[in-house]
């Protein structure tokens, strides 16, 4: 007796049924991970005004939890369908056609099979090509599915209770802070909000660096925003006395450093204003500027520039010396250059004439 070329109707319906539930996981997953990624900003601000899908989204956003249990149930229930579709139908049919053909252990191998292809198409079909693709454009796929998730929720609002409640009482038992679990504010997302504000003419482009600016200010260290070494104008305390000030009045400089013999033997700052009343006083006569030297404040190039900040106003400083790990001359920096890493740019009168040494 010849048998039936022609696919089995049940066997075709049941590979239809898991395509159909592993769109189903995709959907989720994808609406999983644009509502987590979502600009939660952009979608505030859409909300105020007007817009009904954001007015929906924000409520979710508010309540993560409730929308992920709704979300992980549909993901839930598509993998357990799918999962006990094969196992029923395909995985009978399979074992009898390796049984047929002489196959050893046929219902195990039968298994096994089924379980890697059937884990293979969930995870790369249902799982991970989705996720890929709502973390390129978040806001858009949470806007488009935001319908059908407050729908299901509705549904499967008992049990996305009883699991709510199940997490809540976990985040109690291990101690957990569920406040600052959900609420948590961070970093990027201010940032996002000034880029949206800029986008809606709320803040403009030079608020939005100054912001931005203040974000960055303690990521940085001194040695990034000194004025290095070969740039420093300095003078040798040994230097001639009509030598020494020609060159301090080719200079525009306020604060100078002075060192003796060697560069990295910096041994104090010179005020051009201590400097100019020791000329009145004497009549340009007999003038010893190591007398009039101020004590260098010195720091490590390395030190962060918030924390390099809070000393040089502590101890009423306007340059740090920056020494480099063996002890050696980096550079300085000055309060101008630390303002100028949240002001911008800050030019005085003699900037267009001076080179890249700050006037401090």
């Amino acid at each position: 007796m010849e048998s039936d070329p022609s696919p089995d109707p049940s066997i075709m319906g049941q590979f239809i049924l898991i395509a159909i539930l592993t769109l189903i996981n995709a959907f989720f997953s994808l609406a999983e991970i644009a509502l987590v990624s979502v600009n939660k900003n952009k979608i505030k601000l859409m909300a105020e005004q007007g817009n009904k899908k954001a007015q929906l989204l924000e409520k979710f956003i508010k309540e993560p939890t409730k929308a992920l249990s709704t979300i992980q149930v549909g993901i839930t229930l598509a993998a357990f369908l799918s999962s006990a579709s094969a196992s029923t139908g395909i995985a009978n049919k399979f074992t009898k056609f390796l049984t047929n053909i002489g196959v050893p252990y046929s219902s195990e191998v039968s298994i096994v099979t089924i379980t890697i292809v059937l884990s293979y198409v969930t995870l790369v079909f249902g799982e991970l090509f989705p996720k890929r693709i709502a973390l390129q454009k978040p806001d858009a796929f949470a806007m488009k599915s935001i319908g059908v998730i407050v729908f299901l929720s509705k549904i499967t609002s008992p049990f996305v209770k009883l699991l709510s409640g199940s997490i809540n009482i976990l985040v109690k038992v291990f101690g957990l802070d569920k406040k600052n679990t959900e609420e948590t504010i961070s970093k990027e997302e201010i940032k996002s909000l000034v880029e949206v504000g800029r986008e809606y003419g709320v803040i403009n482009e030079t608020e939005k660096q100054m912001i931005n600016g203040i974000f960055e200010f303690d990521d940085k260290v001194a040695k990034e925003v000194m004025t290095p070494r070969p740039d420093v104008f300095l003078i040798n305390v040994n230097t001639p006395h009509d030598e020494l000030m020609d060159e301090l009045m080719e200079e525009k400089y306020s604060r100078i450093p002075v060192y003796e013999d060697d560069i990295d033997n910096i041994i104090g700052i010179l005020y051009m204003k201590d400097l100019f009343i020791e000329i009145h006083k004497n009549h340009n006569k007999n003038i010893d500027i190591s007398k009039m030297l101020h004590t260098p404040y010195f720091v490590l190039e390395t030190k962060n520039i918030d924390e390099l900040f809070k000393e040089l106003q502590t101890t009423r400083n306007h340059m740090a010396v920056l020494i480099d790990e063996y002890g050696g001359f980096s550079g300085i920096a000055t309060i101008e250059d630390l303002i100028e890493e949240v002001m911008g740019e800050i030019d005085d009168e003699y900037d267009d004439t001076e080179p890249e040494n700050k006037k401090s």
